[in-house]
C-alpha cells in the first residue's frame, strides 16, 4: 500500500554481492507488527481503533444472566438504553483517546500527515450538519442526536474522527489485516450470539413483549433491523480474509467464522440487509475473479459445508407459517407495496417528503425525523400502524438525510460516498496483483452493500461508523504523505487538544452516567431508592435529553396518585383525608410545571402534550372542575403539533364528557375513531355518547366494532355490558366511561 511517492534514479543498478542471502519466501517470513516504527502516542491510537473496532458492535448494558449466578448487582441493565448509548460512550471514547494521542504527538514533534482528496468535502459536510444544527426545530437534538439514535452533529464528528485515524495510522498491508481481524473477530462473537438467540438459547433475558418476531436474531443490536445492517459490513471482509490467509488453521478458523455471519445474515430476516450484502459478496466475488485468488481443498471444503448449512435454514423457514420467518414469504413481500411493512414504509417516505419540501435547504436539523413525523405523516398510517406507532426513522437514508440537513447536506454525504468509491476502486479491483488486495475489495463491497442496505433501513451509530471506517480503508491507498515539521506553537497546541479531549471525555462518561438514573428513576433498585432523586439527577447531568424531562413530569404524576390512593384509604377507614389530598396536589403542581417545562424545551414533541391533558383531566377529577378547560387547551395545542393524533383527541373528548359537552364529544371522537379502527377507548366512550343523546343503533354499531377488534377481557366486557344496557333500556339511558 502506497504512501507517499518517492522520485525515481536512473543509472545502472548496483550488483548483489554473491554473499547476499536469499529473500525468505513470503509464505514463511515472521508477518510484521503492526505497531513496527510508531512513536508511543501512536500506539496509543492504534490500541484505541483497535478497541472501538473490537468493542462497539459487542458493547450492550443487559447482562442479567450473571444474576443467575448469585451476582445480584446484574439483575437491572447498566442503563435505561441497553444498546445504542453503550456503543456511543465506547466509540466516543476511543476515538478521543485516539485523535488526543495523535494530535499531541503530531504537534509536538510534527511528522506524516496523510492527505485524501475527500478531506475538504467531508469538512464542508460536517460544516453543514454544524450550521443546521442551529437552524433546526431542536438544537439540543440536532447536536447531540435523538434519544436511542444519537446520529446527530456529534456522531458524523466522530465518524469524521474515525476516518482520519484510519487514513493516519492505516498506511500499510499488515494493519489493513490486523484491523480487519479485529472487525472480523467482533462480528463473528455478534453473529453467533445472534445464532443463539435463533435458536431460542439467549442467555439474558429480555422479557416477554419483544417489538419482533421470536427467534428473529437482534444480538448485540437490540433489533433485527439494525444487527442486519451490520452483518453487510462483516460479511464480505470475513470471506476475504479466508481466500487470502496463508496458514490453513486461520484460513479454516475464517471459514467458520464467514459461515457463522452469513447464517446470522439469514436469521435476522432483514430484506435490506440480504440485498445490500448481496451486493457486497458479489463485489468481493468480482475482486476475487481480477486477482486470480487460489482455491483450495479448504475452500471446497467450507464451500460445501456453507451450501449445506443454508440449505438447512432455507429448509427450515419455508416450513414456518410465519410470514416474516418464511424466507419465501419474506422474499416475495418486497414487491407487495400495498400491505405489510412496505405500505407503512411508503407511508413513512411520503411524510419525509413532505418534510423535505418544507424546509429543502436547511432541513429541520438533524436526527430530528421524530418531532418533525407528527405533523408530516398521513392519516393512513395511523390507520395502518396503530395510534402508538411513531417513526423515528424514515428506513430510507438519503430522505432521512434531506429531511434532516437538508438537499444539501444530502448531496455532499452522497457525493462523499460516490466519490471516495470511486477513488478506491482502483485499487479495490486491481488485475492480477494477488489476493492481499481482497481486503480492499471487502471493504469496498461492504460500504456499497451498506449504503444499499440504507435504502431500506435505520442508521445508527453503532453500525454506521463501520461505513465510515470501511470508506477509509478504501481510499487510504491514495492518500498522499505531506512531512510537517514541529511548529513554535504546536506546544500550546497540543495542550488545548488535549484539554478538550480530556473534557470531552469527562462528559462523555457523565453522559451514560445520567443515563443510569434514568433507569433508576424507573425501576426501583432498592428499598430505599428515590425515582424523584434518580430523574433530578439524570436531568442535572444531562440537561439537553427531552425524555428525562418527561420522566420528572411522570413521577410526580406517580406521586399524586399515590397520595389520591392514600387519600380514599384514609376515608373509607374515618380518618381525614385532608392532608393527602393536599400533598396530591402539590405534586400535581409539580407534575404539572415539568410538563411545561418540558414542551417549552421542545415544543415539537406531541407526546408531552399527551401526558399533560392526562394529568389535567386527573387533576378535574380529583381537585376541581377548573382543569377539564385547561386540558382543552393544551389538547388543541396538541392537535396543531399532531392533527392525526387519536391520543390527544381522545384525553380532549374525556375532558368535554366530564364537562358534559357530549355533543362535543361525538364531533370530536367520530373522526378519530376512523384514524385507528383498533383503539378501543375512544370507540367506548363513542358508544356511550351516542346512548346519552338517543343515537341507540349507532352506539350498537359502535360497541359491535368493538368486539371485532377487542384485545382483552376488560375490553370485551366493557362492550358486551354496552351492548346489553341498549338492549334492557332501548333508551337514552346514561353510563359513565
Amino acid at each position: 500500500m502506497a504512501a507517499a511517492k518517492t522520485k525515481k534514479t536512473t543509472g545502472t543498478p548496483a550488483k548483489k554481492p554473491a554473499s547476499a542471502k536469499k529473500p525468505v519466501p513470503a509464505a514463511i517470513a515472521a508477518p510484521a507488527s503492526p505497531m513496527a516504527g510508531m512513536s508511543t502516542p501512536h500506539k496509543v491510537a492504534w490500541i484505541a481503533l483497535q478497541v472501538l473496532v473490537f468493542a462497539v458492535p459487542l458493547a450492550m448494558s443487559n447482562a442479567n444472566w450473571l444474576s443467575k449466578l448469585g451476582l445480584t448487582a446484574f439483575g437491572l441493565p447498566l442503563t435505561f438504553d441497553q444498546f445504542d448509548i453503550v456503543k456511543v460512550f465506547i466509540m466516543r471514547a476511543c476515538a478521543l483517546v485516539g485523535v488526543g494521542a495523535w494530535s499531541f504527538d503530531f504537534f509536538i514533534r510534527g511528522g506524516k500527515l496523510r492527505r485524501t482528496k475527500a478531506d475538504y468535502l467531508i469538512l464542508a459536510f460536517l460544516g453543514w450538519v454544524l450550521v443546521t444544527s442551529f437552524t433546526s426545530i431542536s438544537f439540543a437534538t440536532a447536536f447531540f442526536g435523538k434519544y436511542r439514535r444519537f446520529e446527530g452533529f456529534l456522531s458524523f464528528l466522530t465518524y469524521a474522527i474515525v476516518f482520519f485515524l484510519t487514513v493516519q495510522l492505516v498506511d500499510r498491508p499488515s494493519r489493513i489485516r490486523s484491523l480487519t481481524h479485529t472487525f472480523v473477530v467482533s462480528g463473528i462473537a455478534v453473529s453467533f450470539y445472534g445464532i443463539l438467540q435463533f435458536f431460542g438459547a439467549d442467555p439474558v433475558s429480555w422479557g416477554s413483549n419483544l417489538p419482533f418476531e421470536t427467534n428473529r436474531a437482534f444480538s448485540t443490536f437490540g433489533n433485527p433491523d439494525l444487527l442486519g445492517g451490520f452483518i453487510v459490513l462483516v460479511l464480505p471482509l470475513a470471506l476475504a480474509m479466508a481466500l487470502t490467509e496463508k496458514r490453513p488453521v486461520w484460513r479454516v478458523v475464517y471459514w467458520v467464522g464467514f459461515i457463522i455471519t452469513a447464517f446470522c445474515w439469514g436469521a435476522s430476516f432483514v430484506r435490506g440487509a440480504w440485498i445490500g450484502g448481496a451486493f457486497a459478496l458479489i463485489a468481493l466475488a468480482v475482486g476475487a475473479v481480477l486477482a486470480r485468488v487460489p482455491w483450495g481443498v479448504i475452500d471446497w471444503s467450507a464451500s460445501g459445508a456453507t451450501a449445506f448449512f443454508g440449505a438447512a435454514f432455507v429448509a427450515w423457514s419455508l416450513r414456518s407459517t410465519h410470514e416474516v420467518l418464511n424466507i419465501w414469504t419474506r422474499l416475495q413481500s418486497i414487491f407487495k407495496f400495498n400491505e405489510g411493512s412496505a405500505l407503512t414504509r411508503f407511508e413513512i417516505w411520503s411524510a419525509a417528503i413532505r418534510a423535505v419540501k418544507e424546509r429543502p435547504i436547511f432541513g429541520f436539523g438533524a436526527d430530528t425525523f421524530r418531532l418533525v413525523f407528527p405533523h408530516t405523516k398521513p392519516v393512513e398510517y395511523v390507520r395502518d400502524a396503530g395510534y402508538l406507532s411513531v417513526a423515528d426513522n424514515v428506513h430510507n437514508y438519503p430522505l432521512q438525510l434531506a429531511a434532516g440537513v437538508g438537499i444539501v447536506g444530502f448531496l455532499l454525504l452522497y457525493g462523499l460516498f460516490g466519490w471516495v468509491l470511486y477513488l478506491g476502486a482502483p485499487s479495490a479491483f486491481s488485475r492480477g496483483k494477488g489476493p492481499e488486495r481482497l481486503l480492499l475489495t471487502a471493504f469496498w463491497g461492504a460500504a456499497l452493500g451498506y449504503i444499499i442496505h440504507l435504502m431500506f433501513g435505520l442508521s445508527v451509530t453503532g453500525s454506521s461508523v463501520f461505513l465510515w471506517l470501511s470508506l477509509a480503508m478504501v481510499i487510504a491507498p491514495t492518500a498522499r504523505t505531506v512531512e510537517v515539521a514541529p511548529k513554535t506553537w504546536g506546544r500550546s497546541a497540543a495542550v488545548v487538544i488535549v484539554a478538550v479531549a480530556t473534557a470531552a471525555s469527562v462528559y462523555n462518561v457523565v453522559y451514560i452516567v445520567a443515563d443510569n438514573y434514568y433507569l433508576k428513576a424507573q425501576f426501583a433498585v432498592s428499598a430505599n431508592a428515590n425515582p424523584l432523586t434518580a430523574v433530578k439527577t439524570a436531568i442535572s447531568l444531562n440537561p439537553f435529553n427531552d425524555m428525562y424531562r418527561a420522566q420528572l413530569g411522570e413521577t410526580y404524576r406517580a406521586q399524586m396518585g399515590a397520595w389520591v390512593q392514600q387519600a380514599q384509604t384514609n376515608q373509607q377507614a374515618g380518618k381525614d383525608p385532608a392532608a393527602d389530598l393536599q400533598q396530591a396536589k402539590d405534586s400535581f403542581l409539580l407534575a404539572e410545571q415539568a410538563y411545561l417545562d418540558v414542551i417549552d424545551f421542545v415544543p415539537t414533541e406531541y407526546d408531552n402534550y399527551v401526558f399533560l391533558t392526562a394529568l389535567y383531566n386527573q387533576a378535574g377529577s380529583y381537585f376541581d372542575r377548573v382543569y377539564f378547560e385547561k386540558a382543552l387547551v393544551v389538547a388543541d395545542q396538541g392537535i396543531a403539533a399532531e392533527e392525526f393524533g387519536p391520543a390527544i383527541r381522545f384525553q380532549k373528548a374525556l375532558a368535554l364528557y366530564n364537562l358534559g359537552r357530549v355533543e362535543d364529544v361525538i364531533t370530536t371522537l367520530e373522526p378519530t375513531v376512523k384514524m385507528d379502527p383498533r383503539y378501543t377507548d375512544p370507540m367506548l366512550v363513542l358508544a356511550d355518547a351516542y346512548k346519552q343523546v338517543g343515537r341507540i343503533e349507532e352506539a350498537r354499531a359502535m360497541y359491535t366494532a368493538v368486539l371485532a377488534v377487542a384485545n382483552g377481557q376488560s375490553v370485551t366486557d366493557m362492550a358486551n355490558s354496552g351492548l346489553a344496557s341498549l338492549t334492557a333500556s332501548g333508551s337514552t339511558e346514561t353510563s359513565t366511561p
